[in-house]
């Protein structure tokens, strides 16, 4: 996911505030007890609290593409999301891999998670860090942490942050513009792409045929998706 303007703007200097009541002290001492918020989304879109890593391995598939694939398709129905759009912007973000990672512009393919841990804390400083499944700016939405590199937890952000900005525009494009937050022609490349992608997850789907799109690009994204997603559903069964 490409940082948008608002994800990017450092806060300015607060103001001293007044002393806090207990109420408001101890609500305070709750709010950092739950960790920070993510720049430009509720508290409710933060990703739940790690689960002990033994249930979550037993309930998640071992293949990093099928555990994007699956984590994706159940952020579709519990955000209720058009069936096969975030399995389209997994294909289009990572290629449906849980480990992705692009550090410095150099993409990188893990299948080992631990491997993909190593490789995210090691990233140099300052240097730009896309992460997961959904392909999350690590260096503005998890400083510090790892969790885009768990594809459930991921998937669940990239579901209720679509959800969110669909309820506030009306529009799927505009959520889809808003996931970006890239330039207008590197946006409606994006768009395209999850199209195509969207063509294979959701054949008969009617959702951004609108957009202009080249019909031969379409169709090479189309068997780029269709073969990663034939991979995915391989593993998973």
């Amino acid at each position: 996911m490409s940082d948008n303007a608002e994800a990017g703007r450092e806060a300015g200097p607060a103001a001293v505030p007044a002393k806090p009541s207990r109420p408001a002290a101890a609500h305070a001492r709750h709010r950092r007890a739950a960790g920070p918020r993510l720049r430009d989304a509720p508290q409710e879109l933060l990703p739940p609290a790690t689960e002990p890593s033994g249930a979550l391995a037993a309930r998640m598939p071992a293949s990093p593409r099928a555990a994007c694939l699956a984590a994706a398709r159940r952020a579709e129905e519990v955000h209720g999301l058009p069936e096969g759009l975030l399995v389209a912007v997994a294909l289009s973000e990572s290629g449906l891999h849980a480990h992705a990672l692009n550090i410095g512009g150099r993409a990188h393919y893990p299948e080992d998670a631990a491997v993909a841990r190593r490789l995210l804390a090691s990233a140099p400083a300052r240097s730009s860090v896309m992460a997961g499944c959904v392909q999350v700016n690590a260096r503005v939405h998890a400083r510090g942490a790892d969790w885009p590199l768990d594809a459930r937890r991921s998937a669940d952000w990239a579901g209720g942050m679509l959800r969110r900005w669909y309820l506030e525009t009306g529009s799927w494009v505009e959520a889809l513009r808003r996931w970006h937050g890239g330039s207008p022609a590197s946006t409606r490349r994006l768009i395209c792409r999850i199209r195509a992608k969207l063509e294979v997850t959701a054949p008969g789907s009617g959702l951004l045929q609108e957009q202009p799109c080249s019909p031969a690009e379409i169709a090479r994204l189309r068997r780029n998706g269709a073969a990663l997603l034939e991979v995915a559903e391989a593993v998973e069964r």
